[in-house]
């Protein structure tokens, strides 16, 4: 794939949030939750389907979803682990939008050009596997007060199609890295409420790249019929323009791999989450959180291809990006070596139109990819069996509705998670949480129109997803 040194800011303090996270993230990606999310913060919540996540005070890494959760511990608490997801996606083309052009040209031309197939549609794997870190660690300061210190993801996609990919202009490469750092503050309100806020500091890198696809070829066919049924003599005028290396070459489908729009770089955003806690005792949590929006804006250098086809433009332009809030609540009651969890997660998927790059120069749209996002709500549950004092054995069940329309370069559709974990508790002060979740995707069908060539392609998708997580933790 070809990249482009794009986006680049000398911004100190964006340097120097850079440095700290390029040496934990190793890559970051839809990990098959809805629209671009990632759910994979802590192993130990994973092994429940992150049910009660807001609630389970378990370890560290409950922070990540609840700042307030930090005032129930009075020892120093640490997390560290991460995540590998193996998403399987299976985009099937059920239409060939160019089909007809070429069997019209065909039967005017003395040699023929191969006719595009549905198969020419057909991508295995177009979403890559990732490893994503997470690290946490609470500190008591006093009886009622905590600092919370977290390292996590909320947001991440890495699709890629091959240069050649015959919708290149909806394919391409999507990718987008993000990590949060999230200082926090938790205090206790009388014996049983406890409160908390923090601010979000995220680094996001984004890439995208569209290649020319089926337009190169769109371009050079309505340049010949055209010119063909203009004429005294069709097929005389057609056999004429297709001998032409210029447009013969298109018609083959060398010219697929061209770039037509690129751009790449990274930024940091701000923003703020909040939670409440009601520890009723060890046994029964309640917790209730909040997420705020955070704006990102990339700034720098484009580069696009003209709609001659052949030049290529660069300038100054912006892209603005929205990650969506989030909210949650979570429940956590035991009873005797049973524990039950419970939680719903609302992301305001709303709040993310699409993806929209403009020149800074005129204003101009460079580059437009529209996602009809509406809100989703995921559920799940989960149990904890608690096996004497070292082991806890924990399963978890989660729908995750879809966020709306599908698309190639961010395929969605409702989830299904099927999660078993344990902890291992190796010493007062140290355990150990593996866990492991097999994610299906609903089987979805869908149009999808470029909004340049004004093609419409039809596709069915199929998507599922293998996640392994681990996690260490100590109290000390």
């Amino acid at each position: 794939m070809k990249k482009t040194n794009l986006f680049k800011k000398s911004v100190i303090s964006k340097a120097v949030v850079k440095a700290m996270v390029t040496a934990t993230i190793m890559a970051s990606a839809q990990a098959s939750a809805a629209g671009f999310q990632v759910n994979v913060q802590s192993a130990s919540a994973l092994g429940n389907a992150n049910a009660g996540f807001a609630a389970n005070t378990d370890n560290a890494a409950v922070i990540a979803t609840n700042p307030a959760a930090a005032a129930s511990f009075d020892k120093f608490a640490f997390s560290f682990g991460g995540a590998y997801a193996e998403p399987t996606v299976e985009t099937t083309g059920d239409n060939a939008p160019l089909a007809g052009s070429y069997t019209t040209l065909n039967q005017l031309i003395d040699n023929d050009f191969a006719v595009p197939t549905k198969s020419d549609y057909n991508v295995e794997n177009s979403v890559h596997t990732s490893t994503i870190p997470s690290v946490y660690a609470v500190i008591p300061v006093s009886s009622k007060l905590a600092i919370g210190l977290a390292g996590y993801t909320n947001y991440g996609t890495n699709t890629e199609f091959s240069d050649d990919y015959a919708a290149g202009l909806l394919g391409g490469s999507t990718k987008l890295t993000t990590f949060n750092l999230n200082p926090s503050l938790a205090f206790k309100v009388g014996s049983k409420l406890r409160l908390g806020v923090g601010a979000q500091i995220v680094y996001g890198s984004a890439e995208l790249e569209r290649n020319l696809g089926d337009a190169a070829a769109g371009s050079a066919l309505e340049t010949v019929l055209t010119a063909a049924y203009t004429s005294a003599n069709p097929q005389a005028t057609a056999n004429a323009y297709v001998s032409n290396p210029a447009i013969s070459g298109p018609l083959a489908g060398m010219a697929r791999g061209a770039t037509a729009f690129s751009l790449e770089g990274d930024d940091i955003g701000f923003g703020w989450n909040a939670g409440l806690l009601l520890d009723l005792n060890e046994n029964h949590k309640i917790g209730v959180s909040y997420r705020s929006q955070v704006d990102l804006e990339f700034e720098g250098n484009y580069s696009k291809r003209a709609e001659n086809g052949v030049t290529i433009n660069t300038g100054n332009g912006t892209l603005d990006l929205s990650l969506p809030a989030i909210a949650e609540l979570g429940g956590f009651h035991r009873f005797g070596d049973l524990a039950l969890q419970y939680g719903v997660v609302w992301t305001e998927w709303s709040s993310f139109s699409g993806l929209t790059g403009v020149s800074a120069e005129d204003n101009k749209v460079l580059f437009e990819k529209a996602y009809n996002y509406e809100d989703n709500i995921r559920y799940s549950a989960g149990l904890s069996y608690y096996l004497g004092n070292k082991v806890i054995l924990r399963a978890g069940y989660a729908l995750d509705e879809s966020t709306g329309d599908t698309t190639i370069s961010i395929p969605d559709s409702e989830r299904q998670w099927y999660t078993a974990g344990l902890t291992f508790k190796i010493s007062k002060t140290l355990s150990v949480d593996l866990a492991a979740a097999y994610i299906v995707g609903e089987e979805t069908s869908f149009t999808e129109t470029d909004s340049i060539t004004g093609l419409t392609y039809e596709f069915t998708n199929k998507a599922e997803a293998v996640v392994g997580s681990a996690q260490v933790n100590l109290v000390f």
